[in-house]
């Protein structure tokens, strides 16, 4: 992918895109005796404004802080790093729009913005090795399924193996380990990233699903594999 069309992908799929509207705000007192699942309850004062919230969790009423504040147009990416597990967010342009919380993450806008980050990162793998060596060396050292049979095959193996191949291909690359100074293991931590392309590609297979909504923080989960695929792309730029 051309990286001036991804940025401009990324810079428009925003807060915006994700967030509760205020139009659909479950407001305190009115609504929140019957809203069990709802913890924050924006409130309204004399004039309609909405300067404060009330936290169900802990019975309490606090002011809109800046610190609780996000733009509308912060980038998705931005946004992942900051949100923790309890953490949530009112949004604003100019006055309050909308609230953004963890379960937002969960959204159809953030897996599109993972699958065209990990849709580049393929590609960069691509050209990576068609670079470096010819088709059969790379047959060699990555063993791709697509080319298990003895046929004529119309396309390049580049252009037919999979994410998981390209990742197979770094591991048993001595040139790029050795750049690096990693070893096999060290390059086998980039692995998760072929579940969680899966995971975004099919979020109802279950062997992914339960392991994503088990314990583990959601949104640290995104940000590990964020972290994951901005690391290897260093690594192929300095190689």
């Amino acid at each position: 992918m051309n990286d001036e069309i991804f940025e401009g992908i990324h810079k428009n799929l925003t807060v915006e895109h994700i967030m509760t509207p205020k139009e659909e705000f479950c407001f305190y007192s009115l609504d929140s005796a019957l809203q069990k699942d709802i913890t924050i309850f924006p409130i309204k004062d004399k004039n309609g404004r909405i300067t404060r919230y009330f936290d169900s969790n802990y019975s309490e009423e606090h002011y809109i802080l800046p610190d609780k504040t996000v733009s509308k147009d912060l980038d998705i990416m931005s946004l992942i790093k900051i949100l923790d597990r309890s953490s949530f967010f009112f949004v604003i342009h100019a006055d309050i729009v909308g609230i953004v919380t963890v379960s937002d993450l969960r959204k159809g806008a953030v897996r599109m913005f993972f699958y065209l980050l990990l849709y580049r990162l393929e590609n960069q793998m691509k050209i990576f090795f068609k670079e470096r060596m010819s088709e059969d060396d790379f047959i060699n050292i990555a063993k791709p399924r697509c080319r298990m049979q003895k046929k004529d095959y119309e396309l390049s193996v580049f252009e037919e193996c999979s994410f998981y191949d390209y990742l197979a291909a770094l591991k048993n690359y001595n040139v790029f380990k050795e750049k690096h100074g990693m070893s096999i293991r060290d390059v086998e931590k980039f692995g998760g990233l072929d579940k969680f392309r899966n995971w975004i590609m099919h979020p109802s297979r279950e062997e992914v699903k339960l392991k994503i909504d088990s314990q583990l923080d959601y949104n640290n989960y995104l940000f590990k594999q964020l972290d994951r695929i901005q690391k290897l792309e260093e690594l192929l730029k300095t190689t």
